[in-house]
């Protein structure tokens, strides 16, 4: 076979190639480092190293996670370490404060270099690595502490020390609250396959003990309701009630002494009243003409603007300014003195005073100066003479405006003489004689009356006999002090045919009729006719015509006469005047330059004496008018415009209104005038306690305390079967659902609280029909009120939050969605301060009273918003400062929405306000107790980063060293043996080499080459 010169050269060029390539691949490798330059090369180890390198960049990653999370806890260590040095200088001067030896400059500046502290706390709070806040949870890029000073907040900016001294405004551009904008959760960073670990620590846990944020309290001027926990102090716009001894007169004209000089609050008031055992008291809530005379009592519905009705001309024709009078209004009868309640969109209440507004812009200024200025606008439209006020809330509620009045009433219970003597008896037609009950304490005719029922005595009244005959005898036993004195009166009262005696058989009052006659024989309370009347206990300056206020410098009495109608002369007798002044006392003058003044008229004969008795006074002058009979009495030493006023020694029954403006609203009561309460320091609770729907939650509470209107519903399931069901008789919320779920209803549905805990769900059990659940009224609005009303084709109908309101009766297990602790709080108030104890409580009204009547120096009135929605807090004394702190960490404080959010900026705020009141006892109960707490919790955070520090050190020690060895293991799969390589390389450049000369040689073709 002859082999061609073709197919030499062919296999000769083929040869050359693959060694160069072989020889630039060996190049390559060596150039590279790498033992394969394709994964075809070797697969197995291509996949090992490319596992190794995932590894690797793995753990870089991990390294890198490590290194960032280190520089946090390195800037978070620098931070704690600088916050507990604050608070070891802080908790260093409240040492220094609680020592209570130090002077109110010296407190002063304690409490300046704690402000100081607390801008350095919060730079500290605000620490950033980067453009990022450490302590800013997930908002890194928000800045989680801002200081609300006090102008730009609604808080107490003054405080009242220890010594009663009110510091207005003191805080005014101090920190009086934190506003949190941080995240509330911790950063994290991944730094091993299963291990991701905190990286930052929040604000939010360092600073405010983890707890979320509340809005902080307001404090303003609010008027507390009139209700049972009124402090007495805070009635009469503020000039609180003269306590004494007032008479009340009942239906038969008997008069009773009614001691209130140890009463505190209305139910104190209505309480003794009670215990008198002849009259019972209340308040009666009354509507009022106030807004009706500025033509205000109006609804604008959903809009913001609420116009007023047109006042019509003025009377004398002027035109309307803003300086008008408001006497000249309504013809000239002005307008009447009291409260404008304005109820707001977003379902707030508020009460406005109008007694003390003199023109129309004084009624707008008190109107525009509600919440601040924040919530109302008032102007008046001079052109059609109307007022028109504005919503500032935004809420979608209605907008409406209207008045109420609160009085006392006293109503007479009746006589209960012969009850109490045990004769209330009848001995019919046939008897003659009624025995008195027996009591033990009755052993001869001169046992004292006082000594029977226990030793309650007898009411000192009258009663009524009737004999056979059918004569009645009414018996005067006002006077009587034993069994014998009774016996007496009743034979006095009697015509001879009824006889009193006592049986010393039975010790006891025995009575014997002995007239002819058909009627039955018996003994009776007797009823008088008489309308129940209130006075004071003296009388003197009303009747000498002197019971008045002036605001000028002279008080002219009423005209005095005598019993035969004559003007009075000096020489007039007291007692011949009409009426006659038999029993003489003290009267009171007070005016603007002088303190109150006391008159003794005890000797007086005559109305010249009581002249010369006020000139006397050396600084009081009076004359008689000669002309009239009025008593003139002056104060010329006083400026023009000083006021003064003469009044009663006592007048604890005027200021309760049982003086001017009563009325007998029926012969047995008396209803007294309006009492107002003035607008007060209110510290008012942040927090809509929001209770949640029982079973046992009363109808009359829902939507927002406006009720349920009652009547029947229809439901029909879906089924198609409807039944109607009748609510009207419904008092609570298990009423309604018990009358739904009544079997005999024939519908398959189920009515229960819903799982919101705030209102109805209706399920419907017909599973599988296709029709619709559909509840609807058929007579009111009852469906509606009770939020059940409309259609689904769900089986479920989950009704509208009904919004239960906040009441006495509230259980405190249903506030807040899951209810609230109890704990001992410390109070301060005023210039007093104290520890309450409030574990006992079980409801609302539980806390009410604890607050406002356990220790009166607070001179504190626990209340519901007017919107019932949360509580209240006012200081009946007039002194801006109320504040709460829990004592052992139970967050009631808090809870009710009378603190801020429990942490350190908090407690250094308190400390600096107790340092600026002097109150060593609030620093070293409270302030040092709660520093101890914070700098412990900071310590802890401290102590977790630290632990947190070490560990990311060690775990990037272990990445580093699988790193170096992963390194080591991918070079042995993956590197060249860069000498084996070499010496390959050689050998294949040698074998190239000889291909090279070979292929020279062969390929060097001649002629002859062609030929053979």
């Amino acid at each position: 076979m002859r082999v061609t010169n073709q197919f030499i050269v062919s296999s000769m060029i083929r040869q050359i190639n693959k060694s160069n390539t072989s020889l630039n691949n060996q190049q390559v490798k060596i150039s590279s480092g790498n033992q394969y330059l394709k994964i075809s090369e070797n697969p197995t180890n291509n996949a090992l190293a490319m596992e190794y390198k995932n590894s690797i960049n793995e753990k870089k990653q991990y390294v890198t996670n490590i290194e960032s999370a280190g520089d946090w806890y390195k800037n978070t260590d620098s931070s704690l370490t600088n916050i507990e040095s604050i608070i070891q200088r802080v908790r260093e001067l409240a040492v220094e404060g609680a020592n209570g030896v130090w002077e109110e400059t010296d407190y002063k500046g304690m409490a300046a270099e704690i402000d100081e502290l607390i801008s350095a706390l919060a730079d500290v709070a605000n620490t950033q690595v980067g453009n990022e806040y450490i302590f800013g949870g997930a908002n890194t890029d928000v800045k989680p502490v801002n200081i609300i000073n006090g102008a730009e907040s609604g808080s107490n900016t003054s405080l009242v020390t220890k010594m009663g001294d009110i510091l207005n405004n003191i805080n005014a551009s101090g920190p009086v609250t934190i506003d949190f904008a941080g995240g509330i959760s911790r950063l994290t960073s991944q730094i091993d396959t299963t291990t991701v670990i905190d990286k930052s620590v929040t604000a939010l846990e360092m600073f405010f003990r983890g707890t979320q944020v509340n809005n902080s309290p307001k404090f303003t001027t609010a008027i507390p309701p009139l209700e049972g926990s009124t402090l007495l102090t805070s009635l009469n716009s503020g000039k609180g009630v003269q306590l004494g001894t007032m008479l009340v007169s009942d239906h038969a004209g008997v008069v009773h002494e009614i001691d209130l000089s140890a009463a505190r609050t209305i139910d104190d008031v209505i309480s003794i009243i009670g215990e008198s055992g002849n009259f019972e008291a209340g308040i009666d809530e009354v509507p009022s003409d106030t807004a009706i005379s500025l033509g205000l009592f109006r609804t604008a519905g959903n809009s913001a603007t609420l116009q007023g009705l047109s006042l019509g001309p003025l009377h004398n024709g002027d035109p309307y300014t803003l300086n008008t009078n408001l006497a000249n209004l309504n013809s000239g009868m002005g307008v009447t003195g009291g409260y404008l309640n304005i109820n707001t969109s977003d379902g707030m209440n508020f009460r406005v005073d109008v007694s003390a507004c003199v023109t129309i812009g004084d009624v707008v200024d008190a109107i525009k100066a509600v919440d601040g200025g924040a919530t109302l606008d008032a102007t008046f439209d001079l052109e059609n003479q109307r007022f028109e006020i504005k919503d500032l809330t935004g809420g979608k509620g209605d907008f409406s405006i209207n008045s109420t009045k609160n009085q006392l009433f006293i109503k007479d219970k009746g006589s209960h003489t012969a009850q109490d003597l045990g004769l209330l008896k009848n001995a019919g037609v046939a008897g003659n004689i009624i025995y008195a009950d027996y009591q033990q304490e009755t052993d001869s005719a001169s046992s004292p009356l006082g000594g029977l029922n226990g030793g309650t005595g007898v009411d000192s009244g009258y009663m009524s006999i009737t004999n056979h005959a059918g004569t009645q005898f009414v018996v005067d036993v006002t006077n009587a002090v034993t069994q014998q004195d009774v016996i007496d009166a009743i034979n006095v009262a009697g015509d001879g045919t009824v006889v009193a005696s006592f049986d010393a058989a039975t010790t006891r009052i025995m009575i014997t009729d002995s007239s002819p006659g058909t009627n039955e024989f018996k003994v009776e309370e007797y009823k008088g006719s008489q309308s129940i009347k209130v006075s004071d206990t003296t009388s003197i300056a009303k009747n000498l015509g002197l019971l008045k206020t002036t605001n000028g410098n002279t008080v002219t009495g009423d005209p005095l006469k005598d019993i035969g109608g004559f003007v009075a002369s000096a020489t007039t007798n007291l007692a011949d005047l009409n009426p006659p002044l038999s029993i003489m006392g003290n009267i009171v003058i007070k005016s603007g330059s002088n303190s109150e003044l006391k008159v003794d008229l005890n000797d007086c004969v005559t109305v010249g004496d009581v002249v010369g008795k006020i000139n006397g006074t050396g600084v009081y002058t009076a004359v008689l008018d000669p002309t009239t009979g009025s008593l003139v009495v002056g104060n010329p030493s006083a400026p023009l415009g000083s006021g003064m006023t003469i009044e009663e020694l006592s007048n604890t029954a005027r200021d309760l209104g049982f003086i001017g403006g009563t009325t007998n609203t029926a012969t047995n009561v008396i209803a007294g005038a309006p009492l107002t309460v003035g607008a007060l320091p209110t510290f008012e609770g942040s927090i809509d306690l929001n209770p949640m729907v029982t079973g046992s939650t009363m109808l009359h509470d829902l939507n927002n305390g406006y009720g349920v209107t009652l009547g029947t519903i229809r439901i029909v399931d879906k089924a198609g079967v409807a039944a109607n069901i009748d609510l009207r008789d419904c008092k609570s919320v298990q009423d309604v659902l018990d009358k739904i779920n009544a079997p005999i209803n024939g519908i398959y549905v189920e009515a229960r609280i819903n799982a919101d805990k705030n209102g109805f769900e209706i399920i419907d059990k017909n599973h599988g029909a296709p029709g619709k659940l559909k509840i609807t009224d058929t007579d009111s609005n009852c469906a509606k009120s009770l939020g059940i009303f409309g259609t689904t084709y769900d089986h479920n109908f989950v009704g509208t939050d009904l919004d239960p309101a906040l009441t006495a009766d509230t259980p405190i297990s249903v506030l807040n969605g899951k209810g609230i602790p109890t704990g001992k709080v410390f109070v301060q108030s005023g210039d007093y301060s104290c520890t309450i104890d409030m574990t006992g409580c079980k409801t609302v009204g539980d806390i009410i009273d604890k607050l406002s009547n356990t220790d009166y120096n607070l001179g504190l009135q626990a209340w519901i918003s007017p919107d019932g929605k949360r509580l209240n807090l006012t200081n009946t004394e007039g002194m801006p400062f109320v504040k709460l702190s829990d004592l052992d960490g139970s967050g009631m404080s808090e809870s009710l929405g009378f603190a801020n959010s429990a942490g350190l900026f908090s407690t250094l705020i308190d400390l600096r306000d107790n340092m600026l009141r002097g109150d060593a006892e609030a620093i070293s109960n409270v302030s040092l107790a709660r520093l101890d707490e914070d700098l412990q919790r900071v310590m802890e955070l401290h102590t977790e980063v630290g632990a947190r520090t070490n560990r990311v050190t060690y775990t990037k020690e272990k990445h580093e060293n699988i790193t170096l060895n992963l390194k080591e293991t991918l070079s042995r799969v993956e590197d060249i043996d860069m000498v084996e390589a070499i010496i390959q390389m050689t050998e294949m450049e040698t074998a190239y080499q000889a291909s090279l000369q070979v292929g020279a040689k062969i390929m060097q073709l001649s002629l002859l080459d062609f030929l053979r």
